[in-house]
């Protein structure tokens, strides 16, 4: 009984900084999650309560140095703080708040708001701030890239090889790392490697020779935003045609629709019939951007492959987004069904690695890739450096096998929750599909999913982060301990969204 007084006077005392919060200034736009919501997760998760004792220690520190700023109505904030900056995406898609403090999977805005965030682009599986991965980032490193030795490039490769195969009886099954910054930037790399093969099979005497080259994907498909990258994302790829004078009248870039296998020897048997070479064969293993949630099929894995390998392609796997929040696991070696099949040429790596903190991905290599990389064609400043090393140590350490297990369980949970919903909300919902805790609901043609108006904003302003994916789908890549009173709450505001938010 005294606990219960105690929490309950902790719990005002929250609420109180919270008003106080949305008392001062101008009028909000975003009003976040109920006070009884609130309440109730402060005696579930304790980083409720401290992204809000961060958020108001931030709050009272503006009330100094900003006071004009803190009086603004919240659509003026907004436009404020990013006033100096471009922003690469559409103005209407920015979040309908300005974020103070965070912790976990908890959001709190200036103007006193709760979020629940399901978005981060999937990068944000141990939430905000998490002190372990803090406590790594904040050691005083001997900064320094790969030309300087370090103990902490020891210990992120020794660790990435115990996580990468450790389900297979052969454990590790690729030879050696490349270490650089975004996500985006692996996959330059792997498509370099690509290059140097390809000019080596396509010059004189090569197997190939005067061949045209090509590239394959999936329909779909979204590997990043520099060039070559970009070259082989088709969810992008008309915006880049459209834009880009280096994208004009390109015929480069060919397409499979995932798991179809007759399709993807049919693309194969193409290149022999008609004398062109497919360099290289990118391919999620969940699809992350375009078709958020749709997990490739061993069988098709397994041809591809194949295909792959007696073309002379390299088979590059994307695992950026789905690295850890698809099955628990970081590589597509590990996967449920993948176990016993070969591993790619490379498999690149990002996102949930750096725990969103900082900026690392890692490209694994084959022995055969390893050795056909000549160096000088390319190269960073910062790549492997000691920071970002041990924060990729403090991620994969942070791994258990309840947590593995909570990312598959959960995740299958909330499809299943989705896909009840969709009848509940007369047809709302026109599919649902996910792999582990990256997943997706495509919304019926009456909604408007992304923009001024849309659901997506809706959810927002009502106390959910989400991140639109696809054509006309909300993507959900929440926190990978969440738990089931979570789950409840993500489907609960996802039903109001769609029963009371716009819609045609």
């Amino acid at each position: 009984m005294v606990s219960r007084v105690a929490n309950l006077r902790n719990g005002q005392s929250v609420l109180s900084r919270l008003k106080e919060m949305r008392d001062y200034g101008g009028a909000a736009v975003t009003r976040g999650l109920t006070d009884e919501t609130v309440l109730d997760f402060l005696e579930e998760r304790s980083d409720l309560a401290t992204a809000i004792d961060r958020g108001y220690k931030a709050f009272l520190e503006l009330k100094e140095s900003h006071p004009d700023f803190l009086a603004l109505e919240e659509s003026e904030q907004i436009t404020q703080s990013q006033d100096c900056l471009t922003n690469f995406y559409r103005i209407d898609g920015v979040n309908p708040y300005v974020a103070i403090g965070a912790a976990g999977p908890w959001i709190v805005t200036l103007k006193g708001a709760v979020i629940y965030d399901c978005g981060g682009y999937g990068m944000l599986g141990f939430g905000h701030a998490p002190s372990a991965v803090l406590e790594a980032m904040n050691q005083p490193h001997v900064m320094a890239n790969v030309m300087t030795p370090s103990m902490s490039q020891l210990a992120f490769t020794d660790r990435l090889q115990q996580e990468i195969g450790h389900t297979r009886p052969e454990g590790f099954p690729f030879a050696t790392f490349i270490c650089i910054n975004s996500g985006s930037e692996a996959m330059t790399v792997a498509s370099r490697i690509a290059d140097i093969n390809a000019l080596k099979l396509t010059e004189p005497g090569g197997r190939y020779e005067g061949r045209k080259i090509c590239g394959l994907t999936l329909k779909g498909s979204f590997h990043g935003r520099t060039d070559r990258p970009a070259r082989l994302s088709d969810s992008t790829h008309a915006k880049y045609e459209e834009h880009l004078a280096t994208f004009r009248e390109s015929d480069y870039l060919l397409t499979v629709a995932p798991n179809d296998i007759e399709s993807l020897e049919a693309v194969f048997a193409s290149a022999e019939a008609d004398d062109f070479f497919i360099e290289a064969f990118f391919m999620e293993p969940v699809m992350g951007e375009g078709n958020p949630g749709l997990a490739i099929e061993p069988a098709f894995y397994q041809r591809a492959r194949e295909l792959t390998r007696e073309h002379g392609a390299m088979f590059v796997v994307d695992s950026i987004q789905a690295g850890l929040r698809a099955h628990g696991v970081l590589s597509i070696v590990d996967y449920p069904g993948f176990q016993d099949l070969d591993a790619p040429d490379m498999e690149s790596y990002s996102k949930a690695l750096n725990a969103g903190q900082y900026p690392l991905s890692a490209l694994a290599l084959s022995d055969s890739c390893a050795s056909a990389y000549r160096r000088g064609l390319y190269g960073n400043t910062m790549t492997s450096n000691p920071r970002a090393m041990d924060i990729g140590v403090a991620v994969l350490d942070s791994l258990s096998d309840e947590l593995r297990e909570n990312i598959r369980t959960r995740g299958k949970e909330l499809v299943a929750k989705f896909g009840a919903l969709s009848d509940d909300t007369d047809g709302a919902i026109a599919s649902v599909q996910g792999t582990g805790l990256l997943l997706s609901c495509e919304l019926d043609e009456r909604y408007t999913v992304y923009g001024s108006n849309s659901t997506e904003d809706y959810l927002r302003r009502m106390g959910l982060s989400v991140i639109h994916g696809g054509k006309h789908s909300l993507r959900y890549t929440p926190v990978f301990n969440i738990g089931e009173k979570e789950v409840d709450l993500i489907v609960k505001l996802t039903r109001q969204a769609l029963l009371e938010g716009p819609s045609d």
